[in-house]
């Protein structure tokens, strides 16, 4: 039958003969009628069908477990596994200053409008200091600037806030 493996930090299962200690359990499986059957009962309906035991909510009353081959099973959640950690894109961060020049602040659109098309979300840090933190609302001008040049791809995602001597915005795709 199967062995229980751990693999990509998968949740681990109890099979077959490594589920004890219960009278009772709800039975649910492809093709099976989710019914409350005894454990000795579980276990010759599962070999009957040539099929493993799997325990998938011990905390339910009763335990709940699954008629299904353990292996299939271990595939399935590993492949879906692959495919959300290739899917979760990056979160790309672009620094801005107060006096940057507009070629620089175009430059650095250019390649943020790159990362969100890619798929990936930018955060806009703009750093302020000395007397350019007595003047923040003057001093937010660049960072705006921005916002609106790419504002044909993406959109805040919230109002750019302040977080002491930063002022901080993420941008995502549009639509």
């Amino acid at each position: 039958m199967a062995k229980n493996k751990n693999v990509f930090n998968l949740p681990r299962y109890r099979v077959n003969d490594e589920i004890r200690g219960y009278n009772e359990l709800r039975i649910v499986g492809e093709g099976i009628e989710s019914k409350i059957t005894t454990m000795a009962e579980a276990r010759q309906i599962a070999e009957s069908m040539e099929l493993d035991l799997i325990e998938i909510n011990p905390t339910s009353n009763p335990p709940v477990v699954k008629i299904a081959s353990y292996e299939k099973l271990m595939y399935e959640l590993k492949k879906a596994a692959k495919k959300n950690k290739q899917s979760a894109k990056p979160l790309k961060e672009i620094q801005l200053s107060v006096n940057i020049t507009d070629h620089d602040l175009q430059t650095k659109a250019n390649n943020a409008k790159k990362f969100i098309e890619n798929g990936s979300k930018v955060k806009v840090t703009l750093t302020m200091k000395g007397r350019e933190l007595t003047r923040r609302e003057d001093s937010k001008r660049s960072i705006l600037e921005f916002i609106v040049m790419l504002e044909d791809v993406a959109v805040p995602e919230a109002q750019p806030r302040d977080d002491g001597n930063k002022t901080i915005v993420i941008l995502k795709k549009k639509g």
